[in-house]
């Protein structure tokens, strides 16, 4: 038996998407009759009747609906290998790997991503979530295409997004939220400390709301270290924007120091090779700057 050729799958498929050979052919700008030669030729390949014609109106059979199904899915495949070929050759990358620091607005992510898939040409993107020193750590080693982080290492240019602001929270059960007077820092260091791991086994070249309590507990995540705090223990330098329904209903708390303490976590963009960043790439991050200059003043 021969087998079918994409042509006459489309051939076919055109003729149900117009409802006849007559508007197809008009459409396709082909003859009426070779149209129907296709569908003729496919049917006699295949061993099957997939259309029957009632008067000027052209019907799928039970075997038919299923081919239409199975070859529209084959259509749209040869037409992504295409696009897939045509966006290569333009230099437009096929995968990317996108490094986002933790703490970067989740919502604003899903704005930056829905932009992206809208003109991403079929990109695919493969997304990381980072903490500190693996935003770092995929910087120096190139491991993504582009990284969100807040820590620029040397040698690496960035270009400024936002500031994150960073409280240490307690639970509303911790001993140092029920007290009624401001807390000293020093104070702070003799109770235990979540920190949150940023799973690299390098040392950090910086850090980020480390008060060298005597006691400490790592987690490996932001919910984690809520479910910890919740619980009463210990406290824990967090992103508001992440807790606010927490901080909201009062069961998370800001801890009163003496000197205020806050954190504006810097977050950068940064382009570990930008002479290897291909336009897909380039769209991405220029997505990034766009939605940190509409939120600016």
């Amino acid at each position: 038996m021969l087998t079918a050729t994409l042509t006459q799958w489309q051939i076919f498929n055109a003729v149900i998407d117009h409802g006849g050979y007559l508007q197809a052919a008009e459409k396709l700008n082909r003859s009426h009759s070779s149209l129907h030669h296709a569908v003729q030729k496919l049917q006699d390949q295949l061993g099957v009747r997939l259309v029957t014609v009632e008067g000027k109106q052209v019907r799928l059979t039970p075997i038919g609906e299923v081919m239409r199904r199975r070859s529209q899915q084959l259509i749209e495949d040869a037409e992504n290998i295409e696009q897939i070929v045509k966006t290569a050759r333009q230099g437009w990358e096929t995968e990317l790997t996108v490094a986002v620091e933790g703490i970067y607005p989740k919502d604003k992510l899903v704005t930056v991503l829905r932009q992206f898939h809208a003109k991403s040409q079929g990109t695919r993107l493969k997304i990381e979530s980072v903490i500190l020193n693996g935003a770092v750590e995929a910087i120096q080693e190139a491991a993504a295409d582009i990284v969100i982080s807040p820590i620029v290492p040397q040698g690496f240019v960035g270009t400024p997004l936002m500031g994150v602001p960073l409280s240490p929270l307690a639970g509303k059960d911790h001993p140092l939220v029920a007290r009624g007077t401001p807390i000293e820092t020093g104070e702070l260091h003799r109770h235990l400390q979540i920190v949150i791991s940023d799973r690299t086994r390098a040392p950090l070249p910086t850090t980020i709301g480390w008060l060298k309590s005597e006691q400490r507990w790592t987690v490996s995540g932001f919910y984690e270290a809520r479910d910890i705090l919740l619980s009463g223990i210990g406290f824990c330098w967090l992103p508001l924007h992440m807790f606010k329904e927490d901080l909201e209903k009062g069961d998370l708390c800001h801890l009163n120091t003496q000197d205020k303490l806050e954190i504006l976590a810097p977050l950068d963009l940064v382009i570990p090779a930008p002479e290897k960043l291909g336009p897909a790439g380039k769209l991405l991050a220029d997505l990034f700057r766009k939605a940190a200059a509409e939120n600016r003043p």
